[in-house]
């Protein structure tokens, strides 16, 4: 199966803000999103650069959770931009086991 930039981004663009209730795509947080065979990369950002730990990485892991889920996917990586803690927290979000 051929994996689509579409696809991608319906699926991580699903993801709600817990605080807003808003989608990822409704609000424009998904920034870009990288196809390397069956791994992808999916890059987005925050309503705020102070966001609060628990919700960006909630948030992150649920778009991994949703990219992964898509056939063909064996992997997908998150980069989280422009938040003060974003090294710290790509690590949570990324690390293996954690769903």
């Amino acid at each position: 199966m051929t994996l689509n930039i579409e696809t991608i981004r319906a699926a991580a663009g699903a993801t709600r803000d817990p605080e807003i209730r808003r989608s990822l795509s409704e609000l424009g947080l998904l920034d870009e999103v990288l196809i390397q065979e069956s791994r992808v990369i999916v890059h987005f950002h925050l309503t705020s650069p102070l966001c609060p730990s628990k919700f960006a990485t909630s948030i992150g892991q649920e778009i991994r959770r949703r990219v992964e889920a898509i056939p063909g996917v064996t992997s997908c990586e998150v980069v989280l931009r422009d938040h003060f803690l974003r090294e710290k927290l790509q690590e949570l979000i990324n690390e293996r086991g954690r769903r």
